[in-house]
């Protein structure tokens, strides 16, 4: 199954109508906020395939999307749809259960109501994404500080390691010194008591 996709939106039975522009100025909106690329495809029906999944998968992967995109893809006769992220996406948003938050958020408008409220599904979903991104985005913060205290408890242990060699090391060189000081006086006492003892010896005299 084939799709021509050279615009952010493929709407070709004009489900979007009249709120074409509050859905452009939504994808817009969620470009500016959260570096995301958001792409519509609206279809009649997933013909031609057992897995939609895979197909909105490689659909958007066709295309060469740039870092970040998000495709959603809708067939409006059996209201199903697929939330695909490209391969090139950073984790927050490929993560799985993310990925079914947007799925979600974007099928509620779809079911609510007698109508689908398609325009309105397509909002949820980015409304959604904003919200996924501030939330990573809070992340970033606790995770350096945490990184910093780890990083600050490493630098200090190291310190007190080396505190302690130094110390052991001057305390070792100081038994040494001081082991060798006694010594050296030892001998220096030894060495008096040899000289004091040859002055007290008396000398002979011969008897004529």
């Amino acid at each position: 199954m084939a799709v021509d996709m050279r615009s952010d939106i493929t709407d070709p039975q004009n489900l979007l109508g009249a709120q074409i522009p509050r859905v452009t100025d939504a994808i817009s909106s969620v470009k500016e906020q959260t570096g995301v690329t958001v792409r519509l495809l609206y279809l009649t029906n997933f013909t031609g395939t057992n897995d939609p999944d895979k197909w909105a998968g490689d659909t958007l992967q066709s295309t060469n999307p740039p870092a970040n995109t998000v495709l959603l893809a809708v067939a409006s006769n059996d209201g199903r749809l697929v939330v695909a992220v490209s391969h090139n996406s950073d984790g927050w948003l490929k993560d799985k259960d993310h990925v079914a938050q947007l799925s979600q958020a974007a099928l509620d408008p779809i079911q609510k109501g007698d109508n689908p409220d398609w325009p309105g599904s397509a909002c949820a979903m980015m409304d959604k994404i904003k919200t996924l991104h501030e939330q990573e985005v809070s992340k970033t913060p606790k995770i350096i500080l945490a990184s910093s205290i780890v990083f600050g408890i490493i630098v200090l242990a190291v310190i007190v390691v080396l505190v302690m060699r130094r110390r052991k090391a001057v305390r070792s060189a100081g038994g040494k010194k001081g082991s060798e000081t006694n010594n050296a006086i030892a001998t220096a006492t030894n060495e008096a008591d040899g000289v004091k003892g040859k002055a007290k010896r008396p000398k002979h005299r011969r008897k004529h």
